[in-house]
């Protein structure tokens, strides 16, 4: 059979998404965000304050959809960012840039201006733009990873949701299942790491 061309022997394909190794079992047994995610939350958006890794692919779709996204958050892209453009292959399209905080309200530069939520969501939600516009590191929250490993990011926040008591009688799934769709999405994890999750419980 032949080989395919510009790839070595044994090379992993690139599936555009970020390799997992590992998976910690708190994925699977931590309680999820219940049915709403983080728009059923009681917060203000804690987990905004720290602001957020912007991967490359995601940076270059905000670059495309800077006119729509300028209006809501009350200023320039080119201001919303704290760090340079710094290479990494921990990220979708090798490389990521850090967003800014504001100091007015000290929420992530992207974040709605007055409003409950992030201005990239909001376009994505409305205006059908492609959902890889929001940060990988938002759409997973509060599961992360870092060099292989997929995990809790925490502490949490205060008010978030994954923090909440299950009702009494009620079983609340786990941030794997309420995260699931996000992470077979964005990251390409071997089946057996997956296994685990779905044993869990």
């Amino acid at each position: 059979m032949a080989k395919s061309a510009g790839r070595k022997p044994g090379a992993k394909k690139n599936t555009g998404k970020i390799r997992i190794s590992r998976v910690d079992p708190g994925v699977g047994e931590h309680n999820g965000l219940f049915d709403e995610g983080c728009y059923g939350c009681a917060c203000e958006d804690e987990c905004c304050g720290w602001g957020c890794d912007v991967d490359y692919a995601t940076y270059k779709l905000i670059l495309r959809h800077r006119a729509l996204i300028e209006p809501l958050i009350g200023a320039k892209v080119e201001d919303c960012f704290a760090t340079a453009l710094k290479k990494d292959s921990d990220y979708i399209g090798g490389a990521f840039r850090e967003t800014a905080v504001r100091e007015k309200d000290e929420l992530c530069a992207f974040h709605l201006r007055g409003k409950k939520g992030c201005s990239l969501f909001y376009l994505w939600a409305t205006k059908k733009l492609p959902k890889r516009i929001v940060p990988t590191i938002c759409r997973t929250y509060p599961i992360t990873w870092h060099r292989g490993r997929l995990f809790i990011d925490t502490p949490l926040k205060k008010n978030c949701k994954a923090k909440e008591k299950a009702p009494k009688g009620v079983k609340v799934p786990s941030l794997y299942e309420t995260q699931k769709k996000e992470i077979r999405a964005l990251f390409d994890i071997p089946e057996k790491e997956l296994r685990k999750l779905k044993g869990i419980g």
